[in-house]
């Protein structure tokens, strides 16, 4: 008779055995602490040195690409929004400008007691 397996066991050993592998690295690190955060601050300053050339120093030596090198006004577009900034304003004005009655504010009879509506 043949024996049968199951996949989900293969793939729980293969975890398994990855798990074993991992404790090894983290045990060697684990014992040579002292030149395993060395190598971790050697890392971080060759990663920090390639940042600083890429964003800082290579940035000033080139010139940015630009699409258009002549920028041109357009008057017309300008004037339009000139036009729509000022209507607004005189919209906001007017509503500024307008007495609102006071929502919180009871509405009373003669007789000083609250009409009921």
């Amino acid at each position: 008779m043949k024996k049968i397996t199951d996949s989900s066991s293969l793939d729980i050993n293969i975890f398994f055995e990855k798990i074993k592998n991992a404790k090894k690295v983290l045990w060697f690190l684990g014992s040579y602490v002292f030149f395993s955060i060395l190598v971790l601050i050697f890392l971080d300053v060759l990663f920090g040195g390639f940042l600083l050339y890429k964003y800082a120093i290579l940035a000033k030596a080139q010139e940015p690409n630009t699409a258009d090198k002549n920028f041109k006004f357009e008057e017309s577009a300008y004037q339009e929004v000139l036009i729509e900034l000022q209507t607004r304003e005189e919209k906001s004005k007017s509503a500024s400008e307008k007495n609102y009655l006071n929502p919180f504010k009871s509405k009373t009879s003669a007789s000083g007691q609250p009409k009921l509506q």
